[in-house]
């Protein structure tokens, strides 16, 4: 599968998928590739692709945002693993100048998956988007568990609570940065 995709997201994205470094190592070329692409490509590909690249036993993430500075690129991943916390621990994802530790985000997101189901497709070194499959049941309470993993999502600020709760609730948005 892996192989196969390869090619097909080099067209896609019109460039060649090179050598990737996921927490401080780099990953086999038959385990991974990195794509450079505008973020506007980065939002249609994973709208388009992430799930079916999933079903298909692969990984298509953004690994950061460039947010539009001129000339810079997001690195869209792809993985031979479906299994998100598998991508994340790869990742490293966590702050450990927080206490945060890859263990405790995976723990995080698996407890959160069991009550309200969602697809991750952004892992970064500091920070993890993705998007529930429907609006949470309660999305005060993931909003106020969101803030007690990444406390810097509303920085002291209570009315920031209550604007990511309608965050969740309408765009139906998972985000957590540290």
């Amino acid at each position: 599968h892996f192989a196969g995709a390869v090619p097909a997201l080099e067209r896609a994205t019109g460039g060649q998928g090179r050598a990737v470094e996921l927490g401080g190592a780099e990953v086999p070329l038959s385990e991974g590739r990195e794509f450079a692409v505008d973020g506007r490509t980065a939002e249609r590909l994973l709208d388009g692709s992430h799930t079916a690249f999933r079903k298909a036993g692969l990984y298509l993430f953004r690994l950061e945002r460039a947010f539009g500075l001129a000339g810079e690129k997001d690195p869209l991943v792809l993985l031979a693993t479906a299994d998100r916390n598998a991508v994340v621990r790869r990742v490293g994802t966590g702050s450990p100048r927080d206490g945060v530790t890859t263990e405790k985000v995976v723990a995080w997101l698996d407890a959160l998956a069991k009550e309200e189901p969602f697809e991750l497709t952004e892992v970064g070194v500091d920070y993890l988007r993705g998007r529930f499959e429907r609006a949470p049941k309660d999305p005060v309470e993931v909003a106020r568990r969101s803030v007690e993993l990444a406390p810097g999502l509303v920085a002291g600020r209570a009315s920031t609570l209550i604007l990511l709760a309608e965050e969740i609730r309408t765009a139906r948005t998972l985000y957590l940065i540290w």
